[in-house]
């Protein structure tokens, strides 16, 4: 392997959305059994010449190591690791950023593989040991959807029924990175900043969303959280299950070289360089967003992504 400097590029990665409606129950951003299928897409991991990378599992000599990951090296894993009718995102949750969760009408179930993406990778160099998390960007085109009924959006907004709201569907995407930072797992977790058509979600500890109450024939009525879960109740009448007691990721909406990585010394004979390290980058939809409509239906969404040497 030849003598490594410091610097490394991930690029952009682009992924193209397209939702199979198969029901009617609209949960969070969409039909409670939608599924989002990953279609072609664009993605180049760029590193200088003093670092290499490699995506997959296994013996880090088994690897194919390169400066640069195109995207038929990153559609030949995914196809390979989840087959090829390719990946489906689903509707999850997770509180940590590592562990994911489904969601449905009778609350948040059983720990879960899928719905999610997942992409491991691996650095090496011989001169430097630390990697930075230095740039992030979730963007989609902002939309108009129609309002199939009255509620209140997560700016206190009062929309009524069959009106234009515009959203994001990047505003529900969460991207996070975990690496190994002084011998100990460190997970880093973004979600877009507040913005005309976003407000922040944020870490939630066992947060109630359950909202206000109002009088429904006679009985006080839990009506959600300003935003998804209000239109949710006011589309089917009942919160989504777990609304009571709902923990999220915590996130940063701004990163400022966030060290991800302190690599491995002496890995000559393990990986063929100095040092060695692996990250795992997740990708998913958060279910408890406030800004997860159904107008998330056929969005594209760009997620760029950039790790530095330190």
């Amino acid at each position: 392997m030849n003598k490594l400097t410091r610097k490394l590029v991930l690029s952009v990665l682009s992924v193209v959305l397209t939702v199979v409606a198969l029901g009617t129950t609209t949960f969070a951003w969409f039909t409670i059994t939608n599924t989002a299928t990953v279609q072609p897409f664009q993605a180049e991991v760029i590193a200088d010449s003093g670092i290499q990378i490699a995506i997959g599992t296994g013996d880090p000599l088994s690897l194919e190591w390169k400066t640069t990951l195109t995207t038929q090296d990153i559609i030949n894993y995914m196809t390979l690791t989840y087959g090829v009718d390719g990946f489906r995102f689903n509707h999850v949750t997770s509180p940590d950023g590592r562990n994911f969760y489904t969601l449905g009408t009778v609350g948040v179930g059983d720990g879960t593989t899928e719905g999610y993406l997942q992409l491991p990778l691996h650095f090496r160099s011989d001169s430097t040991s630390k990697i930075n998390w230095s740039y992030v960007s979730l963007s989609g085109l902002d939309a108009s959807f129609t309002t199939r009924v009255a509620f209140t959006d997560s700016k206190g907004v009062a929309r009524a029924a069959n009106s234009s709201l515009l959203v994001n569907p990047a505003d529900a995407m969460r991207i996070s990175i975990t690496g190994q930072v002084a011998s100990l797992q460190s997970t880093l977790a973004y979600e877009n900043p507040s913005s005309d058509t976003n407000t922040v979600l944020g870490g939630l500890d066992a947060e109630d969303l359950r909202g206000t109450t109002e009088d429904v024939q006679g009985v006080p009525t839990y009506i959600g959280v300003n935003g998804a879960q209000n239109y949710f109740y006011r589309s089917n009448a009942i919160l989504p299950g777990g609304s009571n007691a709902v923990s999220t990721v915590t996130t940063l909406t701004s990163l400022d070289n966030n060290l991800i990585l302190d690599m491995a010394s002496g890995q000559e004979l393990t990986a063929d360089a100095e040092y060695y390290g692996q990250v795992t980058v997740r990708i998913w939809f958060e279910g408890w967003d406030a800004e997860g409509y159904n107008a998330l239906l056929g969005r594209t969404i760009l997620a760029s992504f950039r790790f530095q040497g330190a």
